[in-house]
């Protein structure tokens, strides 16, 4: 049993699919059902590393934030409107929050490279979570660019010879497929809201910028992960099932990831 859950596909894929479509089971009527991502993410990293926060390195940073923001979601959902204002704070917050994540990577680069770097961090960052979070009224499309950003990021990290956000990625991405697959199977699917969108906007944000400052993802590639939730608001019919609309998106978002998982395949250099 203990070599079945060493194994890289059972930490990263079976296990956190698992646990968020059992999560998704039992919450799937309320908005509490995005708690399956944070679950599939968590389940993952318990399996592979452990949950620690001493030393407070940059992956443990992200491990905390990823816990924080689900949590923080609930709050923003609870006590205030889902204005537009409310959006652009997080937005902002997530941005300089991926600064501190990698503030001891940043302070070993030259003045001025460490400024421009710490700049594209806030920007992307930024730009990550406003792009999810402008879709918490569309469960579908948010799970969807769930699917397609794991993937894209879990896919372009193990080519950037980083396994660590391989499986965190992927977690994403199984996770966000059990939600589909629960709504698929029973109809009506709940609005992510701050809850869902936060979760996954910051995580996917710090997962692929970990690649990029830890590993050799290379910056253009997550320039490009931006192409999946813009590919998720492609027109798809409302009034076809629930498994259509969710096929279609898919298919959407997996064209996108192809992008940003080609440009990672490209600079490991595997092209001929």
């Amino acid at each position: 049993m203990s070599d079945l859950l060493n194994h890289p596909a059972v930490q990263g894929g079976v296990a956190p699919f698992v646990v968020a479509l059992i999560v998704a089971a039992l919450l799937g009527r309320t908005r509490f059902a995005w708690f399956a991502i944070i679950a599939g993410y968590l389940t993952s990293v318990i399996l592979a590393t452990g949950i620690s926060f001493s030393p407070l390195t940059a992956g443990r940073k992200i491990l905390l934030l990823g816990i924080l923001a689900p949590l923080i979601g609930v709050a923003a959902d609870t006590l205030v409107s889902r204005a537009r204002p409310v959006a652009m704070a997080f937005t902002a917050v997530a941005g300089f929050a991926a600064a501190w994540v990698f503030l001891s990577v940043l302070s070993q680069q030259p003045g001025e490279r460490a400024w421009l770097a710490a700049l594209g961090l806030v920007l992307f960052a930024a730009a990550m979570v406003w792009s999810m979070v402008t879709l918490r009224d569309d469960p579908l499309r948010t799970a969807v660019a769930g699917l397609g950003l794991g993937l894209a990021v879990g896919i372009g990290a193990v080519m950037s010879a980083s396994i660590g956000f391989l499986l965190s990625g992927v977690a994403v991405a199984a996770s966000s497929g059990a939600l589909l697959l629960y709504w698929v199977v029973m109809g009506r699917p709940v609005a992510p809201g701050l809850l869902g969108t936060l979760s996954l906007g910051v995580m996917i944000a710090l997962f692929a910028e970990g690649a990029l400052m830890l590993a050799q993802m290379p910056w253009y590639a997550l320039a490009t992960l931006l192409l999946i939730p813009l590919a998720v608001r492609l027109p798809v019919r409302e009034s076809a099932s629930v498994f259509v609309r969710a096929l279609v998106l898919s298919l959407y978002a997996l064209a996108a990831a192809s992008v940003p998982i080609a440009a990672a395949w490209f600079a490991s250099g595997s092209a001929p």
